[in-house]
Formats: structure tokens, C-alpha cells, sequence
């Protein structure tokens, strides 16, 4: 949904001003590695896979585009794509950066609730630390941490909570202490109706008997919560999910979520390595272990926008989960989203005699610092997995290994690499390879994800002229004073530009480009700032040369043309006995003359 303020608003004003005072440079490359090109700055696009960059920043115009999949916008727009935010929270997100405080607006529905939501979960994490740390109804839960080993200091950092057995008190702390409305609490996604003969129905946590784990998204952001059946505290608990979730909320999309994430995220981006684990107990310890690159899903696979989120912050996955994941389909599709995203995939070799993370890092946690150091390539773990568990000696026992690898094997992106493991996995069989691409080109095309391809930056289908002409339109534009350069523009929309640059410098005494691109209409206001882009960061050293040798490439073939066109005419003029004919003759060699002169000042 687009934001249209109103212009000549407190508010415009002040958005006028968040953006004066944000350096886009500076705040992309917060971001992603953005490497100088001329006037310009690129990077590889953070929207789309690529191998060649096609993102380019702009410090003069204080915008982006990619040329590959046609993102493009200014500091909001970057956040608001990026970060995921809606308009005004990446306005206040730029206003608190750059230190200005914004002056009170109306929100929209939307944002009222999404603001509320946030403010609840914030009050409910307090409510159920509290209980957790300090209340004797919290004893069940802290005898229970102490069974899992973990630290004061840990419970603190994520601010772990407890919900008794009772499970209104939340519901009469949030109600009469906080004054949240009873529709509040039911949008949180934290309660759910409980019916009464008597009153109708009460809102109940869902989360009660259990430890309470707030969800935290990558900004820090409370937005929603998971919880733990603590063991002893109700009957009938092997009927009862261990772990649950809160339900999808305006704030909580759980194939958005990674547990950790924000705790995480300065070690992710300095390592560019993420090891995955499966639950929050595995996180946990793994963080208490010393281990802060560690994110945790849930099950074992991955969704396409928790992979685009990881891919912020690392290019590699080092997978610790269970073993059983090679047989999980699911699972092995993810990772080759993951690889189509341009990410590595390994998995960390586990060591037997452990049931999971969680429990190596309690029991020896310099053991599993050791352990998340010896990786494999996640397609030589599904071909070795396949071998251990089905055997390779019998023809049947080869069957069953191909049935389970191929499918995946045949997923992999890059040829050469495919036709790699199929010399690997007939390696494994003791067979040819030939056998077995002649297996895998039995089996139907596998579902894959597609991830859009970057599109050359020079338009494919553009003609000469077209292209030259915008060429040369940059230049001007680019250049200290286009009011030195007269030229014809080659298409209509740059002579809509160039008139309305023409009126510009008769009003301006002053050149400002950005200035000027502010001044035009929406739709020339894209065209130029596209041009700009295109072409800035390609500039050549002598500007004023490379002007000039446009400009007469442009007009060579300009003559070629109209060379084309008078041929065609004296043809036609010789055949009737055209009284013109003289006057095309000495017309096609003045112009001969010319394109002659022009090329001898190469």
C-alpha cells in the first residue's frame, strides 16, 4: 500500500529533512558490501540472485536501482524492502538515526494495532519473566532450568518466562493492571476463549503450565511467543504438544521467524556463517557454549523467506539437525532454495553418541565448539547417509540408494557440479556413470525453485540510436555545465527531457542535477534517474571528449541514413527522368562529404 503525504505537511517537511540528513551510501552499506564505479556505487542485488552486480547506488540522487530485477527507490523505500517495515516505521526508524524527533501523526488501523500488539507482548514477556525469576509460582520452571543447565545469565538475555497453571493471571494483569481491552488480547494471538455457562466466555493464555520463550523478529521487536510443557505440571501430558507456537498474527508470520536471529545477527554478519539448529534448547545452550552464530528453525526445513532473510547476513548454512533430514523432502527442497539463493550448504558431522546440540553443548560444550568445525557438503551427506543406511552390496541395496539421492542429486542448479555427484554416487555403487545419469533422466523433472535471473544491464532489443542517444543525454547531465552542449534528442522522451533541461538552465543560474530531476514529472523523473544510473558508474575520465565523440558518432549515423534515403530517391528519379535528379546527386555528395570529414576526426 502506498503512503501519500500531503505535500507542504509538518509531516512532508519532515520527511524532507529525515532524508537530507540519511546518506544513502552510507546506509545501504550497512547493509551489503557496496564497491565505488564511478560516480556511482554497486553491489550484488540483496532482492534477487545474482552473480554480476547489478545494484547500483546513487550518492548524488540519493537512490538505488537493479538493473536485474528493477528494484529502485530512496532510504525509505530500502528500508521498507529490506527490512520488511511498513512506510513510517522505516520514517522513524531514519528519524531516530539521524537524531530528529518526529512530530505526532495519525496512524492507520493497521499500524495502531500492529503498535499494540507489540506494547502487549512487551507487558506479557515482563508479567512472565517476573513469575519466572522472582514469584514462587515460578519454582516449577527454575528447578526445570536448572535440569537443562541454563545460566542466570542466559535466562536474562532472552528474557525467559513462566505461565502458571492458573491460566487467567495474565489475562487479570494485562486487563485491570495494563488497561489492554479484551478485543487487544485477543488479537496478540497470546489467549483463546474459554466458554462459561455463566459469563459467556473467558480468555485464557494458551501458553499456561508451560516456559515461555518470547520470539523476537531481526529488529528486536517482541512478536509473539513459543512455550515448553514444564514436565510434572498437568495430567495427561503426553497428550498435550510439547512445544506450541502462538498462531499467525499481524505481528508473528511463523515462515518469517528464526529464533536467535537478533541476538545473533552482528556475529552472522562477521562470520558469514550460520549454523542451524532445531529448537530453542539447542540455541540456547549452543549460545551459553560460546557458539553466537547459531539460529534455530523449527522441523528441518526452511521456507523461501527465512532463506531470503539468512541471506542478509551469511552466504554459508552449516546444518545441525537431525540425521533423519536427508530422507525429509521437504527438507532437501529448502536446501536447494537455499543453493538457487547462492549459499553454501554443509552439514556438521555429528558425533553418535549424542542425541542433539542441546545435549553436547550442557555435557561438553569445547567438544561441540569443535564439532561445528568439521563439515561436509550437504549432497556428499545425502549420498553417504543413503549408503549407511541401505547398504551397497546388493543390486537391491543400489536400487534403494539411487531411488533416495537422485531425486535431490538432479535438483542441483550447476551442471558441472551435478555430473560431479553422479560420478561420486556411481564411486559409492561401484557402477558407471553413464548407469547413473541413465537413472536419473528416468525420473520426472523435479520441482524446483526458480529464482529470477539478472537481466543484462544494456537493454537487448534497443537499437544504436536509441541507445547512444541516451548515452549522450547522461553525459550532458553528468557533466559541471550542460549548458556548453547543444544536441538532437533520438527518441521522444528525450526531447521531453531536453526541453524541460533547456527551460531549467534559462531559470537556474546555478547547475544542481539533483535540482533538476526533482523538478520533472513522475514518469521522465524515472526515466532520467534510470539513465543516470546506467551510465554513472561507467563514466569515462575526459567527460567533455566522450561528449563530443557521441555526438559524432551519432551524427555519422545520422548521415549513413539519410546517405540510405537519397540513394533510394536518386534510384527512383533515374528511372522517371525526376527533374530532381541533379540536385539528389549534389545533395548525396555534400552528405558523402561530411561523413567522410566526420570520420577522419577519430
Amino acid at each position: 500500500m502506498r503512503v501519500r503525504v500531503p505535500p507542504g505537511t509538518p509531516e512532508m517537511d519532515q520527511i524532507a529533512e529525515i532524508k537530507a540528513k540519511t546518506d544513502i551510501v552510507e546506509l545501504i552499506g550497512e547493509y551489503i558490501p557496496l564497491k565505488k564505479a564511478g560516480r556511482n556505487y554497486i553491489a550484488l542485488c540483496p532482492f534477487h540472485h545474482e552473480k554480476t552486480p547489478s545494484f547500483t547506488v546513487s550518492p548524488e540522487l540519493q537512490i538505488f536501482k537493479c538493473f536485474g530485477c528493477g528494484a529502485s527507490g530512496d532510504v525509505i523505500k530500502f528500508l521498507q524492502m529490506y527490512e520488511q517495515m511498513d512506510f513510517w516505521e522505516a520514517v522513524e526508524f531514519l528519524a531516530r538515526r539521524a537524531g530528529i524527533k518526529l512530530e505526532r501523526r495519525q496512524f492507520s488501523s493497521q499500524e495502531k494495532q500492529r503498535r499494540q500488539i507489540y506494547a502487549l507482548n512487551q507487558a506479557a514477556a515482563q508479567f512472565y519473566h517476573f513469575l519466572l525469576q522472582k514469584h514462587p509460582l515460578g519454582e516449577p520452571a527454575r528447578r526445570y532450568l536448572q535440569q537443562r543447565s541454563l545460566r542466570p545469565e542466559t535466562v536474562e538475555k532472552f528474557q525467559l518466562g513462566f505461565s502458571p497453571r492458573q491460566g487467567t493471571a495474565l489475562t487479570q494483569y494485562l486487563l485491570q493492571k495494563k488497561k489492554f481491552s479484551p478485543a487487544e488480547l485477543e488479537q496478540s494471538g497470546i489467549f483463546f476463549r474459554l466458554q462459561r455457562p455463566v459469563n459467556g466466555f473467558q480468555l485464557f493464555d494458551r501458553f499456561h503450565s508451560r516456559l515461555v520463550f518470547p520470539l523476537f523478529d531481526h529488529r528486536g521487536n517482541i512478536v509473539s511467543f513459543s512455550g515448553r510443557l514444564i514436565p510434572g505440571l498437568l495430567e495427561n501430558e503426553d497428550q498435550r504438544g510439547k512445544y506450541i507456537n502462538g498462531p499467525e498474527t499481524l505481528t508473528y508470520h511463523k515462515s518469517r521467524h528464526l529464533f536467535g536471529l537478533y541476538f545473533s545477527r552482528d556475529a552472522l554478519r562477521q562470520d558469514k556463517t550460520a549454523i542451524i539448529v532445531e529448537g530453542e534448547f539447542d540455541f540456547l545452550s549452543s549460545w551459553q557454549a560460546g557458539i553466537k552464530n547459531v539460529i534455530a528453525i523449527k522441523g528441518t526445513a526452511f521456507t523461501e523467506e527465512q532463506i531470503q532473510l539468512l541471506r542478509r547476513f551469511v552466504t554459508r548454512l552449516n546444518l545441525a539437525l537431525d540425521a533423519d533430514f536427508a530422507g525429509n523432502q521437504a527438507a532437501l527442497r529448502s536446501i536447494n532454495l537455499a543453493e538457487n539463493a547462492g549459499m553454501e550448504v554443509h552439514v556438521i558431522r555429528w558425533p553418535g553418541r549424542y542425541k542433539d546440540p542441546d545435549e553436547l553443548a550442557r555435557r561438553d560444550p569445547n567438544r561441540w565448539q569443535e564439532v561445528v568445525k568439521k563439515t561436509v557438503p550437504v549432497w556428499d551427506f545425502v549420498i553417504q547417509t543413503a549408503c549407511r543406511r541401505f547398504g551397497v552390496k546388493s543390486p537391491l541395496e543400489k536400487k534403494r540408494v539411487l531411488a533416495a539421492t537422485l531425486p535431490f542429486l538432479r535438483q542441483i542448479d550447476n551442471q558441472v557440479v551435478q555430473l560431479d555427484y553422479y560420478r561420486r554416487l556411481a564411486l559409492a555403487l561401484d557402477t558407471d556413470i553413464e548407469a547413473v545419469i541413465a537413472e536419473a533422466n528416468k525420473l520426472e523433472n523435479p520441482s524446483s525453485v526458480t529464482i529470477p535471473s539478472r537481466t543484462e544491464k544494456e537493454p537487448p532489443h534497443q537499437d544504436r540510436v536509441t541507445l547512444l542517444g541516451e548515452y549522450l543525454l547522461a553525459l550532458v547531465l553528468l557533466s559541471p555545465d550542460p549548458n556548453r552542449y547543444r544536441f538532437r534528442p533520438t527518441s521522444f522522451a528525450l526531447k521531453r527531457i531536453y526541453r524541460r533541461l533547456r527551460t531549467f538552465l534559462k531559470k537556474h543560474a546555478r547547475w544542481q542535477l539533483k535540482d533538476f530531476v526533482q523538478s520533472l514529472p513522475g514518469e521522465l523523473q524515472s526515466k532520467v534517474q534510470e539513465l543516470l544510473l546506467r551510465w554513472g558508474d561507467s563514466l569515462p575520465g575526459g567527460l567533455d571528449c566522450e561528449i563530443v565523440r557521441t555526438k559524432r558518432e551519432l551524427e555519422k549515423i545520422h548521415k549513413r541514413q539519410l546517405l540510405q534515403n537519397l540513394s533510394k530517391q536518386i534510384a527512383q528519379a533515374e528511372k522517371t527522368h525526376d527533374e530532381h535528379l541533379a540536385s539528389l546527386e549534389e545533395k548525396f555528395q555534400k552528405v558523402s562529404r561530411q561523413l567522410i570529414a566526420l570520420e577522419k576526426e577519430e
